[in-house]
């Protein structure tokens, strides 16, 4: 250069060309999003995985899937986790020859709308109920339940036993007598998840993030990724995950001896000459059951979703269970 000089580089101009690459780049995720969005709410309305039911002010994902004919309707009430009418089918399928199966996305999960309102159980119980009620599907149900939605069938069991036939608890969660600074304990917020998922950065990371291990074909997986996108952010999701143990302990304080046949399928090991798992039953499982009264145990040792570990020993375990209901 003239003199020898080196042309000196403005940062202050450095940086704004660098934010308006960022700006750039942030806008044109969010259109896709946005885009992306509506295709995947089309997607899922043509493959029968998306059915809104309102329930008053505001809507819930009603999917039906089975035989509208036979012994019996189950109706599903799903943990702390969205897709679960996609990935509990591979357990499901042989029963659903014969049984209808009714999955209920409570709001903010599985598409169902969000919300901000109050997330305590018997909200959500009168949710699962009047669903129901505006679906045309009537009374008793089996209530079918895997990790916290066993919280809420165990709630349901208790005050309404006439409308329920039989209770499957596949590994629930248990209830139990909580204190005051537990029941203040809950999980975080959704302010991040949000964030990543409006700017379309959820699109592009969860399917990687995610596993398949339910080997779920490419249909399948991608309603599932849907499911888990709409759910992560929503604001009900965050506001339930908040009053969790509030929910337990009031499921608890709730639950009654009926005569409802009831089945509860551990993945804990069942050795009861185990120390660990003798103390496990005598001081959380069987307290629980025994105040809910008439249930039975398998133990199945393996995973909290067992019924994705082992869809086939699970799915012997629940037909056995349904083949002796009155």
């Amino acid at each position: 250069m003239k003199n020898g000089l080196k042309k000196r580089v403005n940062p202050g101009k450095v940086f704004l060309i660098l934010l308006i690459i960022a700006v750039v780049i942030l806008g044109g995720l969010f259109i896709f999003h946005k885009i992306k969005h509506g295709i995947d709410m089309k997607y899922l309305t043509e493959n029968g995985y998306y059915n809104p039911i309102s329930i008053g002010e505001y809507s819930v994902n009603v999917v039906k899937v089975g035989n509208e004919n036979g012994k019996g309707k189950i109706v599903i009430l799903s943990g702390m986790g969205a897709g679960m009418s996609v990935d509990l089918r591979t357990m499901a399928k042989k029963l659903e020859k014969d049984y209808l199966f009714i999955y209920i996305g409570r709001p903010g999960w599985d598409a169902s709308d969000d919300i901000k309102d109050d997330r305590s159980i018997d909200v959500i119980v009168e949710e699962y109920r009047k669903a129901l009620k505006e679906s045309g599907i009537e009374a008793p149900y089996i209530l079918m339940a895997h990790s916290m939605g066993a919280t809420y069938g165990s709630y349901w069991v208790s005050r309404y036993p006439e409308e329920v036939r039989a209770f499957i608890n596949i590994d629930g969660t248990y209830v139990e007598p909580l204190t005051e600074e537990e029941m203040r304990e809950g999980s975080f917020g959704n302010t991040l998840y949000k964030i990543a998922v409006n700017l379309g950065i959820g699109d592009i990371l969860l399917p990687v993030l995610l596993s398949n291990d339910t080997n779920l074909s490419k249909e399948e997986w991608r309603t599932y990724c849907i499911f888990q996108l709409l759910s992560i952010s929503s604001d009900a999701v965050a506001k339930e995950g908040s009053v969790i143990n509030k929910n337990r302990n009031a499921a608890w304080n709730e639950l009654r001896k009926t005569d409802v046949p009831k089945l509860y399928i551990s993945s804990r090991d069942g050795d009861l000459s185990d120390p660990e798992s003798k103390e496990a039953n005598e001081k959380e499982l069987i307290p629980y059951l025994e105040k809910m009264g008439n249930y039975e145990i398998a133990y199945l040792p393996g995973s909290h979703f067992i019924y994705k570990t082992e869809p086939e020993k699970c799915e012997e375990i629940i037909e056995d269970f349904l083949r002796g209901l009155k």
